[in-house]
C-alpha cells in the first residue's frame, strides 16, 4: 500500500505540473541560460562592497518572445523590443541580482547582419535599460551583452533566432553591468544554453507515467 501511495503521489505531481503549464501558453518563449566570467570591476566608491571579484562566475538567464516583430525597418538591423513581464534578463554574482524591472520593461534583442556602418560586421545584442535596484538599494541602469563579428559571417539575416548564439562564431564578447560612472562590471560569456519549454518535457513526463504503471503491474 505504501508503494502504491508513492506512485500515486508522483504521478499526481507530474500531472499537476503539466496542468499548471497549459499547452501553448509559452509557445514562443525562448529562455537562454547564461554563464560568464568577470574580467574587470570599476567601483571607486565601493558600491559593490568588495563582494564581486575578478574571475567570479555570473549566472542567470534571459528570455524573449521569438515571434515579436522587428521594430527597425533597416535591412541590416533588427530590433525586437519585448513588452511583457515574462521577458527580460536576470544575472547573479557576488550575492547581487541584476534584473530587468518587470513592471517597467525596457528590454530589447538586437540582430545585426552585414552592416557596413563602421565597417562590415554582424552583431548580437541583449539590452535591459530599466532594471531593479540591487538588494542594498544601489541602482542599475545597464545590463547588456554584445557579440561582434568583423567577418560578417556569424549571421545570415536579421531574423530573431530561436536558438542560443554560437559563441565560437564571434570575435568580441562583452557583458556589462553597472550604472554610468558610479561602478561597472565587464565580463565575457562562456556558456549559453536554451532551456527547454514545458511542452518539450511533456513526452518525458508521459513516458514516466507509463513506466510507473507498468512497474506497478509487474509488482
Amino acid at each position: 500500500m505504501r508503494r502504491k501511495r508513492k506512485i500515486t503521489i508522483l504521478a499526481a505531481c507530474i500531472l499537476s505540473g503539466l496542468i499548471l503549464s497549459p499547452p501553448g501558453a509559452q509557445a514562443t518563449l525562448i529562455t537562454i541560460a547564461i554563464e560568464a566570467v568577470v574580467d574587470y570591476i570599476g567601483d571607486p566608491d565601493n558600491y559593490l562592497q568588495g563582494n564581486i571579484k575578478l574571475g567570479d562566475i555570473i549566472t542567470g538567464f534571459y528570455a524573449y518572445d521569438s515571434s515579436s516583430p522587428d521594430t527597425n525597418p533597416s535591412l541590416s538591423v533588427g530590433d525586437y523590443k519585448q513588452d511583457s513581464a515574462s521577458f527580460g534578463i536576470s544575472l547573479t554574482v557576488g550575492g547581487f541580482e541584476f534584473k530587468s524591472d518587470p513592471t517597467n520593461l525596457d528590454f530589447i534583442v538586437e540582430i545585426i547582419n552585414d552592416s557596413t556602418s563602421g565597417g562590415l560586421h554582424d552583431g548580437y545584442g541583449v539590452l535591459s535599460g530599466s532594471n531593479l535596484a540591487l538588494s542594498d538599494g544601489t541602482i542599475v541602469d545597464q545590463i547588456s551583452w554584445w557579440l561582434g563579428d568583423s567577418s560578417g559571417t556569424a549571421l545570415s539575416s536579421t531574423d530573431l533566432p530561436g536558438a542560443a548564439p554560437v559563441l565560437g562564431a564571434w570575435q568580441s564578447n562583452t557583458l556589462i553591468l553597472g550604472t554610468g560612472r558610479l561602478y561597472g562590471i565587464e565580463a565575457h560569456v562562456t556558456s549559453v544554453v536554451v532551456i527547454p519549454e514545458p511542452t518539450t518535457i511533456l513526452p518525458l513526463a508521459l513516458g514516466g507515467l507509463v513506466f510507473l504503471r507498468r512497474n506497478k503491474k509487474i509488482r
